[in-house]
């Protein structure tokens, strides 16, 4: 099991030099990643408007103050982004960092969609010609592309991943089948439940969701929640026996709580005795 944390750069720590000093603090307690939220805007049905920092600069400055938390996205919304900038800034990030950048994907919220006026319709589409042009910039080689919403004709994408590669995580709404199977095909899943307000998968859904992508190699399962201190083990032993491989720790400065979740960082994750 390895264990990260993912917060969102947002209120308290939509600073980011806030946000550079709590990458260092749970490199420093011995996290394996930093994960942030990546939003451009705050859903309206939440209240308030909330200053908001972006995730790949913010863990651009974090890839100089970290030596060797993973770094990256749960999730960046990719039918938004165009694969050509986002290939900039996680390359960028991945030679600031040593070849520590991970790219989490998914579809996002509406909100991040609709107040821009962009596309909610085949934003699954979208994505998936997102996903093959940005895997192909990755190799370092040309890349040649038409879909039938991208059409890229561009030389290599210098300098290729560190280590080769970028993994990349791919988000979804359990039992939705679409983001199972796209996840499949790439180095991790990181599910959530539909229609459940937590939005939290339960041990059975990680243990169906394994069954349904059918991979026993390295891919990444991975769970997410809160722990109570470093030495709740038992909230992350189930999730263990459930086939998870990472823990990512939720951490939010939502109701005041900015201060409690940081010193939650830096006591360090709830790791299970190897055996």
């Amino acid at each position: 099991m390895r264990y990260g944390v993912t917060l969102p750069p947002f209120m308290e720590w939509s600073d980011p030099l806030t946000v550079v000093q709590m990458a260092a603090e749970a490199d420093a307690a011995g996290w394996d990643g930093f994960f942030l939220w990546d939003h451009v805007t705050w859903n309206p049905e939440w209240g308030g408007t909330p200053p908001i920092a972006d995730a790949w600069t913010c863990l651009a400055a974090a890839a100089t103050a970290t030596s060797h938390v993973l770094l990256g996205t749960v999730v960046t919304p990719l039918a938004r982004r165009r694969p050509q900038i986002l290939a900039r800034q996680v390359l960028t990030v991945d030679h600031l960092s040593g070849g520590r950048a991970l790219l989490g994907v998914g579809l996002g919220g509406d909100y991040d969609y609709e107040v821009f006026g962009e596309r909610l319709t085949a934003r699954g589409d979208v994505l998936d010609e997102s996903l093959a042009v940005l895997t192909a910039m990755f190799t370092g080689g040309p890349v040649d592309f038409d879909g039938r919403y991208h059409h890229v004709h561009c030389p290599p994408m210098l300098p290729a991943p560190v280590n080769g590669t970028i993994p990349i995580w791919v988000g979804g709404h359990w039992p939705n089948r679409a983001p199972f199977e796209r996840a499949a095909r790439f180095d991790g899943v990181v599910p959530r439940k539909a229609d459940d307000e937590t939005g939290l998968v339960t041990t059975d859904d990680l243990r169906a969701i394994r069954l349904a992508i059918g991979r026993e190699d390295d891919f990444a399962y991975v769970a997410s929640g809160s722990t109570s201190g470093s030495d709740d083990v038992a909230a992350v032993s189930e999730w263990v026996g459930a086939g998870a491989t990472w823990w990512l720790e939720t951490l939010y400065p939502f109701g005041g709580r900015a201060g409690q979740m940081r010193d939650r960082l830096r006591a360090g994750p709830p790791r299970i005795p190897s055996r």
